[in-house]
């Protein structure tokens, strides 16, 4: 592709520059420490994860083929040069280093790269959230992409129909060494527990760190790769080791950066002024492609009421985004309206539904949709109490993962929005790993299926929920991606969202009309209209993030994608 040679040469710059500035200022060596509360990582084994903390936990040790940059350049990781793409939009040719290297030694190939796809992401015996991105529809029915080695550092995956955006979800590929995983293919429980794969002894020079140990719920520990492919030449990562410390609360992490006993963690909102005027803090605000949501469950376990598209966008109406940002966030926040985040080129302010704000932040009329629908009574004064149908009390379950200050104040200003309209909810505060496991994952009861974030329209998760609050990720650059969690078989849909529409919508992005821009985002813009208005979810804020670091940390790039670089990062 014609950008290939800019990147290179932003990418050899920038390695100059370090390595220049390497002879005065970095000072090589020390332990980097990282504070985090909220939950621990649930797996190593990459293909098996499908939340953030594990794959960041992961991508320690394992690059991707190439990430981008605060804006939104794109910066090769494994590719040698950018990914070709034929000029019919259908074959991608990906050529990856000649320095990759297993941890035995052998090199790291295309054949191990087609070997991941075609053996274990495309098998049906592994539970790969994200297979969807790899399949396209022919003929009404469902098939995969198909990968062919065409020597040791070039491969190539062929398309029968156009996808504009498939060449970010081949920036994100990681390879399997398949001299190991042949030992457990086929064999889903050898597979989860295969010793390589869980201590990450396969690792070789792909990753600035190698892993060191993991005790679960108090610390992750990496160090230094001293192989590593991308610091041959000055000496990178800079620092001996990285290590993820876990906190119970997140006072108790502010309280650890401030002390001097950890390098850097995330600083909530009310602390943002304190840690700023501290002489051996230095505090970022950066923008965030991540929004926190409230997700409705529309599965068989959740209220009945939550099928309804008048009540979910009634709930949405009595929820007050201007206070969730201002008085909780304190203005590092904005509120939320769409799956597309604010920073992206493709977000489209106007084409959005601003339920939660203006006009649609309106209890009164809530309670009369409410009862429209037969959810509620008129009390003497006229006024409407919310009820079930039975005119019982309606009582609503609300999930969240324990460990945020700000999650849990969130939660309970949902609890407060709603007990005026005469909705009860019990908020249930449970570690991130039970959240994974006995709330999202479901399966149909009865059945033998393994439990899966998506096991079909009549699966249902091990413990009841109504509303869950947490956040969605989105990729910035390509925003289809998200089909994952709102397409009616998207691996991670496990609201049971269903809208025909809105499938049809994304299927449209992967056209050969997409090439076009302008259509691209005439197609994202609708999409965006049509789920702030349906709401499978309530999109709330956007976050600015508070990222506090000693002041002797030095390398910092600071934007939304901080840590694209942070293998040069350096004590000062």
């Amino acid at each position: 592709m014609k950008k290939s040679g800019i990147f290179i040469t932003l990418l050899m710059a920038l390695l100059t520059l370090t390595a220049g500035c390497a002879k005065v200022e970095v000072k090589k060596g020390g332990t980097f420490i990282q504070g985090v509360s909220g939950g621990d990582a649930e797996s190593l084994n990459r293909i098996l994860i499908s939340d953030a903390t594990s794959a960041s936990y992961y991508e320690h040790t394992v690059d991707s083929l190439a990430t981008y940059d605060n804006k939104f350049n794109i910066q090769l990781r494994c590719l040698a040069k950018d990914v070709e793409v034929s000029p019919d939009g259908l074959v991608y040719t990906i050529t990856i280093r000649d320095d990759l290297k297993w941890s035995d030694g052998s090199p790291a190939t295309a054949e191990d790269y087609v070997y991941t796809l075609k053996n274990l992401m495309f098998s049906d015996w592994l539970n790969y959230p994200y297979k969807g991105d790899w399949q396209e529809e022919i003929n009404g029915e469902k098939v995969f992409v198909t990968p062919e080695v065409v020597n040791a550092t070039t491969f190539k995956i062929t398309r029968q129909t156009v996808d504009p955006e498939f060449v970010y979800i081949i920036y994100d590929l990681f390879p399997y060494p398949k001299y190991i995983a042949t030992k457990y293919e086929g064999d889903v429980k050898s597979f989860t527990e295969a010793p390589e794969f869980n201590n990450l002894t396969y690792t070789g020079n792909l990753g600035p760190y190698r892993f060191k140990e993991w005790n679960r719920n108090d610390r992750y520990v990496v160090e230094k790769n001293p192989e590593y492919y991308l610091g041959k030449d000055i000496g990178a990562p800079y620092f001996d080791q990285y290590i993820v410390k876990l906190f119970g609360t997140p006072a108790t992490r502010q309280a650890a950066l401030e002390a001097g006993d950890i390098t850097y963690t995330g600083i909530e909102p009310e602390q943002a002024n304190r840690f700023r005027n501290m002489g051996n803090i230095k505090v970022y605000t950066i923008p965030s492609g991540g929004c926190t949501l409230l997700a409705f469950n529309q599965r068989a376990n959740g209220w009945e009421g939550l099928k309804k598209k008048s009540i979910r966008q009634a709930i949405a109406m009595s929820i007050n985004k201007e206070t969730i940002t201002q008085s909780i966030l304190l203005g590092f926040a904005e509120p939320a309206f769409s799956f597309i985040p604010s920073i992206s080129p493709w977000y489209d302010k106007e084409n959005t539904v601003k339920y939660g704000i203006g006009e649609l932040y309106d209890k009164r009329k809530a309670t009369e949709i409410f009862y429209q629908e037969g959810y509620g009574m008129k009390k003497e004064d006229g006024t409407i109490k919310v009820t079930k149908k039975d005119g019982d009390l309606l009582q609503l379950i609300l999930a969240t993962n324990q460990g945020s200050k700000v999650a849990e104040d969130i939660a309970f200003q949902v609890r407060r929005d709603l007990l005026t309209l005469g909705i009860e909810t019990q908020i249930k505060l449970v570690p991130w790993s039970m959240l994974l496991r006995q709330f999202m994952e479901n399966k149909v009861p009865g059945s033998d299926q393994e439990p899966r974030d998506n096991n079909g329209p009549e699966a249902v998760s091990q413990e009841a929920w109504d509303i869950m609050l947490l956040g969605f990720g989105s990729d910035v650059l390509a925003p289809s991606g998200s089909r994952v969690f709102y397409a009616t078989d998207g691996g991670l849909n496990f609201m049971g969202y269903a809208n025909p529409e809105v499938d049809n919508l994304f299927k449209q992005i992967k056209t050969k009309e997409a090439l076009d821009k302008e259509f691209r985002k005439q197609i994202y813009a609708k999409l965006s209209l049509l789920l702030s208005d349906d709401l499978p979810v309530d999109f709330l804020l956007y976050h600015r993030s508070n990222l506090g670091f000693q002041k002797n940390v030095g390398g910092i790039d600071p934007g939304p994608s901080i840590g694209y670089n942070y293998h040069l990062w350096y004590f000062e």
